[in-house]
């Protein structure tokens, strides 16, 4: 009877063999859960959403202008995504369909100043503003706007620029003519940026005219 006795003891309980295995596995995860923490935080901190013009795509790596700034973007094969923006859609386009001059939008990881994108779009980039108009010239269907900001802007009426006016009386919007703009006017206006404008000069894309009347009656 005793030698059973001893033998039982020997044996493990099942407590007590789950307790070491059981800590240490917790303790493997905890260090997991901190590595991939500290990854992820790292990640977050070089995380980085930049935009700009197109200067050049060779299909591994492009170089984006914005204002003066230049970034360094690389593609990764398994990785990055590409995207086109039109209207209210977007569709997947391959690398070769980015083209110089194009408006570029690029989040990614960066290391040594170079981003890896994740996802690049291209979209149009627009300027919204308004500003007093300051200047006419009738030959050329151009106008000078200067803004709150003191900022000038040289804009061209082309023949697909949407041009509206607010009917002072009825406070509705009415298509309106280059002829209907008069020196003080208040405009809103949307341009398209292209990246290859010079002393502010846009094509206009739309134009909403308050006239001065508007804030006098």
């Amino acid at each position: 009877g005793n030698a059973l006795a001893q033998t039982k003891t020997l044996l493990p309980s099942p407590e007590a063999s789950a307790s070491p295995t059981t800590v240490v596995d917790r303790d493997i995860q905890q260090l997991k859960d901190k590595i991939a923490n500290k990854v992820l935080e790292i990640r977050k901190k070089n995380n980085k959403a930049v935009s700009g013009f197109v200067i050049s795509n060779d299909g591994n790596t492009m170089k984006i202008n914005n204002n003066g700034e230049e970034n360094q973007i690389k593609f990764d094969d398994t990785l990055t995504k590409y995207f086109k923006i039109t209207g209210a859609q977007k569709k997947e386009i391959k690398v070769d369909d980015i083209k110089k001059n194009d408006y570029a939008i690029v989040s990614g990881v960066v290391t040594d100043n170079i981003i890896t994108a994740n996802v690049v779009l291209i979209d149009e980039n627009f300027l919204v503003d308004s500003g007093k108009i300051t200047e006419i010239n009738k030959d050329s269907y151009n106008v000078k706007v200067l803004t709150s900001d003191k900022d000038t802007y040289s804009l061209d009426f082309e023949t697909n620029t949407k041009q509206f006016i607010i009917n002072i009386k009825t406070l509705d919007l009415e298509k309106a003519g280059f002829s209907k703009i008069k020196e003080g006017d208040t405009v809103h206006f949307v341009v398209k940026k292209t990246g290859g404008e010079k002393n502010n000069n846009y094509s206009a894309v739309k134009i909403l005219i308050i006239p001065q009347e508007y804030f006098i009656k």
